[in-house]
């Protein structure tokens, strides 16, 4: 073999050998690039968390405050709490809705069923909040079990959520007593198979 042949050969080898340490020295800054971002995302990950983690107790203590000072409005001669438990499962985040009175949780007596009423009414009126939606809330018999003595505290908060939060709410209900605390009344009835509309305020 000549020697100008064996040198083309080595050339060539030598080409390979350049080729792919040059390929190789790519491929580890990639990997090094790589691990740089992925390191980056971690801690960007950690950061997130941290800060969906501290969203949700913010939105939870608004929930909280919220529901806990309707409680109050309306059951004046109770001291009831709403107090949300967050907890965590197999990386999820669970929330538990608990009401105390005096400290002691499910001591309701004769008007639980009136305290549950209002809890659902007022997260209705959070998840209409939060999701954007149409500020208009339809109320059918929803307090049908507050008793008599709460309706016009029930009333009262009605009218200042819905000043407050530019609410409007369409109760239909048998309670007269909420008649006197409403901007406008209607009475539906029936007559000759007929129903009629009446403007009472």
């Amino acid at each position: 073999m000549e020697l100008q042949e064996l040198q083309s050969r080595i050339d060539k080898v030598d080409g390979f050998y350049q080729a792919l340490k040059s390929q190789r020295d790519g491929f580890a800054q990639e990997i090094a690039d790589l691990k740089a971002e992925a390191e980056v995302l971690s801690k960007a990950s950690i950061v997130l968390k941290h800060m969906l983690d501290n969203m949700v107790k913010d939105d939870i203590n608004k929930m909280s405050g919220l529901v806990t000072y309707g409680l109050k409005t309306i059951f004046d001669d109770q001291n009831l709490s709403f107090v949300p438990k967050i907890t965590k499962k197999n990386e999820k985040t669970w929330i538990e809705l608990k009401t105390q009175n005096d400290g002691v949780e499910g001591e309701f007596g004769s008007f639980g069923g009136s305290v549950a009423v209002i809890e659902s009414f007022l997260l209705r009126i959070i998840c209409l909040l939060k999701m954007n939606m149409a500020k208009l809330m339809l109320l059918d018999e929803t307090f049908a079990s507050v008793g008599e003595e709460y309706i016009p505290n029930t009333s009262k908060l009605i009218g200042e959520l819905s000043k407050k939060l530019g609410l409007d709410v369409l109760l239909v209900t048998h309670q007269k007593e909420f008649l006197s605390h409403a901007d406008t009344a209607y009475k539906v009835y029936k007559t000759n198979d007929q129903l009629k509309m009446e403007r009472l305020k």
